[in-house]
């Protein structure tokens, strides 16, 4: 007879969820950023917010700020161009400078929150001591996927400014 329930409810949808990785689109974004600061990968750069990984990735409302601040990046948008990157660093590694990345963490800390921890300092002639790179992310699940909500850069121990806030701000929200 249990097995007869179960079966019944597997077949009306009612059974187990698979569980979603809400870690995936952390690892991809962190990844990707990763092999755009290895020695040599000048020229080879990833889009880390390519309109792919935008749509897969990001959720709806960080996608809706990232397109507003995209039309008012942090400096001039050349001729016959409508939009621009909307930061004048990268976000990921916290810098326009910095080192290629070592000891790539990315821990679930449940209840959404993924952190991503990694040094991209060390080869810097005055990293010692240089704590990690860290990142809270935000993720949630949105038409059964994962995707990154939010980022909150991690600054002398304390959860700095969200990224999606920022883009908001610089968008005119």
């Amino acid at each position: 007879m249990k097995a007869g329930l179960f079966m019944l409810a597997l077949m009306s949808g009612a059974g187990p969820a698979l569980a979603v990785d809400m870690t995936a689109p952390v690892r991809e974004i962190v990844e990707a950023t990763a092999r755009n600061w290895e020695e040599g990968a000048s020229g080879t750069e990833e889009e880390v917010f390519s309109e792919d990984r935008l749509k897969r990735l990001f959720s709806a409302e960080f996608v809706a700020a990232f397109r507003a601040a995209s039309k008012n990046p942090p400096y001039d948008i050349p001729e016959g161009e409508t939009t621009g990157f909307p930061f004048d660093y990268d976000p990921i590694a916290q810098g326009q400078d910095g080192c290629p990345f070592k000891n790539i963490r990315i821990e679930d800390d449940g209840d959404g929150q993924v952190t991503a921890l990694f040094d991209n300092r060390s080869c810097s002639s005055d990293a010692a001591g240089a704590a990690d790179t860290v990142l809270i992310f935000h993720v949630e699940t949105e038409n059964g996927r994962a995707v990154i909500d939010d980022i909150y850069p991690v600054v002398d121990g304390n959860s700095g400014n969200s990224i999606k806030q920022d883009l908001k701000v610089q968008g005119g929200e």
